[in-house]
């Protein structure tokens, strides 16, 4: 299985479409061999500076909205995930 990791000082969460983005304390995982589509763009400019990336994760069960925070532990968590839906041939 591979999972991706997020903490509170990685990204804003938003669990499902639709719904708000929320602070998750501690530790959030995301089984990604349940991935069905992967969409990553560019932050709004009203976020730049704060994030790096705005993620949509589509699992075959519910949707995941992560906005990447323009940090050392967000960029390197923004990388992470790039390089392995890379290496999966997953347009994001």
């Amino acid at each position: 299985m591979a999972f991706i990791c997020i903490t509170p000082n990685v990204a804003m969460v938003r669990m499902k479409a639709r719904d708000h983005l929320e602070e998750i304390p501690g530790d959030f995982y995301i089984n990604l061999e349940r991935l069905a589509e992967a969409r990553m763009r560019e932050v709004r400019p009203e976020h730049e500076g704060d994030f790096c990336a705005d993620v949509l994760l589509v699992l075959d069960n519910q949707t995941h909205e992560f906005l990447f925070r323009n940090s050392p532990a967000g960029n390197k968590a923004k990388e992470t995930l790039t390089k392995f839906l890379s290496e999966r041939s997953i347009n994001c």
